[in-house]
């Protein structure tokens, strides 16, 4: 077998644009929900001192490809200077078997998640949503400031970070990239003037209290993964319009939601619909800008096929 290419972030990036990876979301959560993507369940392989290995297969008739997606994560890393997380993503040739490249699927990770929820934004938010709060102020934040910048005519974007000089270098890195002011929170009650809202951190507990809320803001939250995470309170799930990536993994993932139901303060049916109902017709289009809507995401293995089958494409045509 001849050795594969293996494409960096660079050489993603320079394939696929944030505009376009938002239109390969729409498709990849129409396929999603209609069943026309096959998406097992992803291995969680237990290693030693609690790290652990993830493989996620996926495929998409449409594409003529499959891929695996592999995630180490290694809590001792960062003590020996390398980065707690590595993800590689693995493309194939559906017809033949044929291994045809490998992506860097920290990059894609990014990009897709990103896209997710500026193809959310594009449906949900009020036309004329133009300032953002942005919680977090790493690659996730990137890509959402990317993606926010891509549906909507920003005025100003104020980083809200676990320090206050982590949000001042977050801003600092980004507002040269940016016609719009970006910087750092002076205090809390600066959400209130927020009308999109973007979580990204890794926080066990709300990030924002939902009194600080502005009466009309959309929500994307894509930083909590698992149960035992909840970026946005639940009284803010529970008066929100709620859109998910896939509805059976945030009610199994996306603690956002699970602690609203545990709690009692939602049920199951709280869900308004899947980001691939709405697109594929299935759902009608709420009225965007109407109260509080809120677009959860757990992240789904079609989104990484989609970014890297075009990036595949486009890199070696």
């Amino acid at each position: 077998m001849s050795p594969i290419p293996f494409y960096d972030a660079e050489a993603i990036a320079s394939a696929v644009s944030m505009d376009t990876a938002i239109g390969l979301m729409r498709d990849a959560f129409t396929g999603l929900t209609r069943g026309e993507a096959v998406v097992p369940l992803r291995i969680n392989m237990p290693l030693q001192d609690g790290d652990c290995a993830l493989v996620m297969p996926v495929y998409l008739p449409g594409s003529g490809h499959y891929g695996v997606k592999t995630v180490s994560v290694n809590h001792g890393n960062p003590g020996r200077g390398r980065p707690r997380l590595h993800a590689v993503f693995t493309l194939f040739d559906a017809l033949t078997g044929q291994p045809l490249a490998a992506f860097d699927a920290e990059y894609i990770t990014a990009l897709r998640t990103g896209a997710g929820a500026g193809l959310a934004t594009e449906l949900l938010a009020a036309p004329g949503a133009h300032r953002l709060a942005l919680f977090g102020a790493g690659h996730q934040a990137v890509t959402q400031l990317a993606a926010m910048a891509s549906v909507r005519k920003l005025s100003e974007a104020v980083v809200f970070a676990r320090s206050r000089e982590r949000a001042q270098h977050f801003a600092g890195a980004q507002s040269a990239l940016y016609p719009f002011p970006i910087r750092a929170a002076a205090c809390a009650d600066e959400l209130r003037n927020a009308d999109l809202v973007c979580t990204a951190t890794s926080s066990a507990i709300p990030v924002l209290a939902d009194g600080d809320l502005a009466s009309v803001v959309h929500i994307n939250g894509v930083g909590s993964y698992h149960r035992g995470m909840a970026e946005v309170p639940a009284a803010t799930v529970a008066r929100a319009l709620l859109v998910v990536d896939q509805r059976s993994a945030c009610l199994a993932e996306a603690g956002d939601i699970t602690q609203a139901i545990e709690g009692g303060v939602i049920d199951e049916g709280q869900i308004y619909a899947e980001l691939g109902e709405l697109t594929a017709g299935q759902r009608p289009l709420p009225e965007a800008g109407a109260g509080i809507s809120f677009f959860k995401s757990v992240g789904n293995a079609v989104q990484d096929l989609a970014v890297a089958s075009h990036a595949w494409r486009s890199l070696t045509e």
